[in-house]
This record gives structure tokens, C-alpha cells and sequence, in this order.
């Protein structure tokens, strides 16, 4: 065989093998399964699943992928305890359970510090932040736990009568973990100060009523963080805070604050708006937040995905509303390379997968991908570096 024929074999091989994406979905109606997608395939054959695990039941609503380990919550009830799950991720993309660890009722979010050494979740049911010692290989040891109560209810008293943490992520510096709190309107910090604990540092305040639910550290890729982005559940609005790092302490000052909707009319409806998701682009020009229960899209029969424009100051542009291919996106994720955004529409059990446009940051105006997932919750891209 030639030089040119191999290198045209090794061509071909790699265009295969990278057309092929994998996807983990989980639902609150008690599975993970795995999805294979095809970009290249036409519209009934390109995406399959592959496996489905039940192991993380009766809810898990959240995962995060730490090498080839998988972690997902179980969102008990308030009666019960929360439970966070390892699975090793197989070759053929399998989940194989590994070890598991109990914690406060309701937990809906994981952070993995860097090193992969401590494990932290928020609960939103149980009003508290657990961090669990890994070993890296799926065993979890539960190590500390935070449980919070409020002196009196918030702003919106329906939603506000309890601490409600609904996130942890770690910043860029792997040194905090900060964790939204919808129901105290603050976002509670933490500095990582051993391999197996955090300490509690002093909360970034939001206003009454705010409702912190997801956040992000801005710019993409950089050591240090520059600025913050908090999305309020409540006020379907997000808060654009000045990072500074400061003697062990992270610092924020609030610069700018935009609704969900932009300049347009906050829509009105027999359920509440409700913000979601937050995320930017991986070249951290755009970002994108999803509003449930606004029905604004497809003749006012899906909900939206808003895009921003972000200026090398942190400074948010309101672009569009976008289609999200169902009801309720409770989450959302983008491909490394920026070319596909998978949502999960819980309301109607719906998995979307839409073109991403990266020069300009726009959506296909319908996903190229719309099938049922009972429950769909949490949709994540899975792409481990080579």
C-alpha cells in the first residue's frame, strides 16, 4: 500500500471516528442512558442509544464528568438521604457503577475539585453543601456537610422559606468552590483547604428575590477569573459581578445586571418565568441562558434559550431568543468544539440537539435531533481529551 493510501485510510478513520459524539442523559424519572450521535448521519439514523443504568434512581437530575469517571446525583425527597453515584465510563460507553456515598436530602449538582481527590454537592431539598473524599477510581467517603437555615423566609416567600443551594462549581484557580443559593440570595464561597475539605469564606449577597441558580466564571480557559455570571431563577435576570482575588479570599463586585429576555417584554403567562441554565461558548464570546415556561418560541408551543453577546469586559449584548426544542430546558450543553448544544426539556420529556453556529453564536432555528427521554434532566456531552 502506498504512503498516499495510508495516510488517506488514516484520514477516513479519523473523520469516523470523530463524526460519532457521545451524549449521557439523565432523567428524574430514574435512568442515565447513553446516546451515540452521528453528525454525519441522516436525521432517523443518527442518533442511538446505547445503554441505560437505573443504578442512580429515583432522580438523577445531574452528572459530572471527571476523566473517565461519571458522577450523578439522586435527588431524594426531604425524607430521605441524597445519594451521589461513581460509574467508570467503559470502552463500548457503558456507565459501571463503582461506589457510592449518602449525604443531605435532594442534591442536584457535583463539583469535582482539581486532582479529582474531593467531591462536593449542593442540595436543594436539604438546604446544605456535602464534600465527599474520592479515591479516583469511584470509591466516596463522605467528609464533611454544611446544613443552613434562614431566620425568616426571602423576598418570595413560596420559594424562599428554606436555604435552597442549586449548584457547586469550582473556580478556574481549583482553589473555590462557590455554590448559588436560591433560597438565602446569596451564593455561598468556599476555599478548597485540604484534599478531603473546604472552608466557608464570606457569601456574594444578591438582591431580594434574585433566586441564584447557575453560575459561571468568565473568561474561558484562563487561570484567574476576571468576572462571574449568576443567573437568578427567580428574577429571570443575571448579575454580572467583578472577580478579585485577594489574601485567600474571592471577592465580587457587582458591575451590571440584564434580563433573560433582553429588551424585550418579559412575557406573562399562568406559571412563573423561570431562568435555568447558564453557560458561554468555549471561546467565551457568547453566552446562553434558558427561560422555562415562557413559551415564546415555534408558535408559542417551546421555551427559549437566550443569547448574549460578551465583550472582552464582560460586558453582555442581548443577541436573540432561540428555540429549545421542548418545555421546561432544564439544562444544556455545548460540544468542545462549539458545533452542538443537547438540551433536556423536562416538561415534555424531551431531548433536543441543535446546530451551534460558532462564528456568530446563533442556533439552528429547530434541533436537528428532537426524540422523547421521559424526564430528560441533564444532557452531557462526553469528550475525552486524547
Amino acid at each position: 500500500m502506498s504512503l498516499r493510501s495510508i495516510l488517506k485510510t488514516i484520514l477516513l478513520m479519523a473523520s469516523t471516528a470523530s463524526a460519532a459524539r457521545t451524549l449521557f442523559v439523565g432523567s428524574a424519572k430514574g435512568t442515565i442512558k447513553t446516546y451515540e450521535f452521528d453528525e454525519t448521519a441522516n436525521y432517523q439514523s443518527s442518533i442511538k442509544e446505547l445503554a441505560s443504568t437505573s443504578e442512580s434512581s429515583p432522580a438523577p437530575t445531574w452528572q459530572t464528568i471527571f476523566g473517565n469517571l461519571l458522577y450523578s446525583v439522586s435527588q431524594t425527597e426531604v425524607t430521605a438521604d441524597g445519594v451521589v453515584t461513581a460509574y467508570q465510563i467503559g470502552s463500548d460507553k457503558k456507565l459501571i457503577k463503582k461506589g457510592s456515598a449518602r449525604g443531605i436530602a435532594g442534591p442536584v449538582s457535583i463539583a469535582v475539585c482539581k486532582g479529582g481527590k474531593l467531591v462536593i454537592t449542593a442540595s436543594y431539598g436539604g438546604g446544605g453543601v456535602d464534600t465527599f473524599a474520592a479515591d479516583g477510581s469511584g470509591g466516596l467517603t463522605h467528609s464533611q456537610r454544611f446544613a443552613y437555615k434562614l431566620n425568616k423566609p426571602g423576598a418570595v416567600p413560596d420559594r424562599q422559606t428554606e436555604p435552597h443551594p442549586h449548584q457547586a462549581i469550582m473556580d478556574p484557580t481549583g482553589e473555590y468552590v462557590i455554590v448559588p443559593d436560591l433560597g438565602a440570595d446569596q451564593v455561598r464561597v468556599y476555599n478548597v483547604n485540604s484534599s478531603t475539605t473546604i472552608k466557608e469564606l464570606e457569601c456574594i449577597k444578591t438582591p431580594p428575590g434574585f433566586g441564584p441558580r447557575h453560575a459561571v466564571f468568565y473568561p474561558v480557559g484562563n487561570s484567574k477569573a476576571t468576572h462571574l455570571f449568576v443567573v437568578g431563577e427567580l428574577a429571570n435576570k443575571i448579575i454580572t459581578f467583578k472577580i478579585s482575588y485577594d489574601h485567600g479570599r474571592l471577592k465580587a463586585k457587582k458591575v451590571a445586571t440584564v434580563s433573560t429576555f433582553g429588551a424585550q417584554i418579559v412575557p406573562t403567562g399562568p406559571s412563573a418565568l423561570s431562568a435555568a441554565e447558564i453557560a458561554l461558548s468555549p471561546n467565551g464570546k457568547y453566552l446562553y441562558v434558558s427561560n422555562r415556561f415562557d413559551k415564546t418560541q415555534a408558535g408559542k408551543t417551546q421555551d427559549s434559550i437566550a443569547i448574549f453577546s460578551v465583550a472582552s469586559d464582560a460586558a453582555l449584548t442581548f443577541m436573540q431568543l432561540s428555540a429549545s426544542g421542548g418545555l421546561e430546558p432544564r439544562h444544556f450543553s455545548i460540544t468542545r468544539d462549539g458545533n452542538w448544544v443537547a438540551v433536556a426539556n423536562v416538561g415534555n420529556g424531551n431531548l433536543g440537539i441543535f446546530r451551534r453556529h460558532p462564528e456568530n453564536g446563533t442556533l439552528s432555528s429547530s434541533p436537528v435531533i428532537s426524540m422523547p427521554n421521559d424526564g430528560a434532566s441533564c444532557a452531557l456531552w462526553y469528550e475525552p481529551q486524547n
